[in-house]
């Protein structure tokens, strides 16, 4: 068993390993390992041509305050070769990596938070999950699809600026993360007053609300019932910024590890944060 930094001619056999895994669409998949995959900060396990564990890490930059941060994405290991170290290896030598190259912090969105607490990653961001129902068909006539990408980015900027911790994301960066949603066949919706808007991926018994931005609690309760329309279920939930206005639940979905020693994240107390978005 070799594990190593990955390297470009490494993307077809990282993708292979994710579409095993995770099951995404064709076209998701092409387009993570087009746009997002950076092999200088990512580590798999190979077992002779095959790569059979992975940590897949890209770097973003958080705003107010500003951290030069890893997203770390795609841990994953074949079952055959679970429960032998592989995924401790590879994400290790991930972190280790990206300290030695000066960044901040690591962050992830983990499926099992308590996975990743004996890496020393630790919960850094507050949202408030969030259960609507389906809206009427008289309430749907106030959202209508996204025709003019730039309108959800001025909401983007807007919003930035009064929450911590989103990432920074200028233009090409933001129309670059709609098609990605878009290749994983999202949909796009926006409030006919132009105070928010959402982006959705419609499943099979439910929809993945993956990014969902307003001004108002009225316009988010009015954006969530449209994406449960959506859903055979007729409901969906969705995590929230905290300070959304909506009853719900906090949770911590993004978890960090710090990579410098005055980057002290327990030192933070703002309860208000936003999460930070992307997850891949």
């Amino acid at each position: 068993m070799i594990i190593r930094q990955l390297q470009p001619y490494d993307c077809f056999r990282a993708m292979a390993l994710w579409q095993e895994v995770f099951q995404d669409t064709q076209p998701f998949a092409a387009f993570y390992f087009a746009h997002r995959f950076t092999p200088a900060l990512s580590f798999g396990a190979f077992e002779e041509d095959r790569i059979v564990s992975m940590a897949l890490g890209r770097p973003v930059t958080t705003k107010n305050p500003t951290y030069q941060a890893v997203l770390i994405a795609g841990v994953c290991t074949l079952p055959i070769y679970r429960h032998q170290g592989l995924m401790s290896e590879t994400l290790s030598r991930l972190v280790k990596n990206a300290a030695a190259h000066g960044f901040d912090l690591a962050i992830l969105s983990p499926a099992i938070p308590d996975l990743y607490a004996q890496y020393g990653f630790h919960p850094l961001t507050y949202g408030m999950e969030v259960e609507e129902t389906a809206a009427s068909q008289e309430e749907l006539q106030d959202v209508m699809p996204v025709r003019d990408l730039g309108l959800p980015f001025l909401m983007y900027q807007f919003l930035s600026g009064s929450h911590p911790f989103l990432l920074q994301r200028n233009k090409d960066d933001f129309l670059l993360t709609l098609r990605e949603y878009a290749a994983d066949q999202g949909i796009l919706l926006q409030t006919k007053d132009g105070y928010g808007y959402i982006a959705f991926l419609p499943g099979a018994s439910e929809v993945e609300v993956a990014e969902c931005f307003a001004v108002y609690p009225k316009q988010y309760r009015l954006l969530l019932r449209a994406a449960a329309a959506y859903a055979p279920s007729g409901n969906v939930r969705a995590i929230l910024p905290a300070d959304c206005g909506l009853q719900g639940t906090i949770v911590r979905p993004i978890h960090a590890l710090s990579l410098k020693e005055d980057v002290q994240l327990e030192r933070i107390t703002d309860a208000n944060r936003a999460f930070i978005l992307e997850r891949y």
